[in-house]
């Protein structure tokens, strides 16, 4: 049984471990998604590739909540 060709492979979420779609290419879904500065530092430090939606989403809500929790 010959195997098919894949044109539009999923990506795997390094930290969840999820299938998802990239495309690293084009206009990607990630850059819709507002994110500060030192969370895409973290994230480039931490990950080699690209999170999928739920854990950039995850990160993402849980740093905004981290920066209400400074503010006096």
């Amino acid at each position: 049984m010959k195997a098919k060709l894949q044109l539009n492979q999923p990506d795997q979420c390094p930290r969840c471990g999820k299938n998802f779609h990239c495309s690293k290419s084009g206009k990607c879904w990630c850059y819709e998604v507002e994110t500060n500065v030192s969370l895409l530092d973290e994230i480039q430090q931490k990950y080699a590739t690209c999170l999928c939606p739920d854990c950039l989403n995850e990160l993402n809500q849980k740093s905004k909540r981290k920066d209400l929790d400074n503010i006096q």
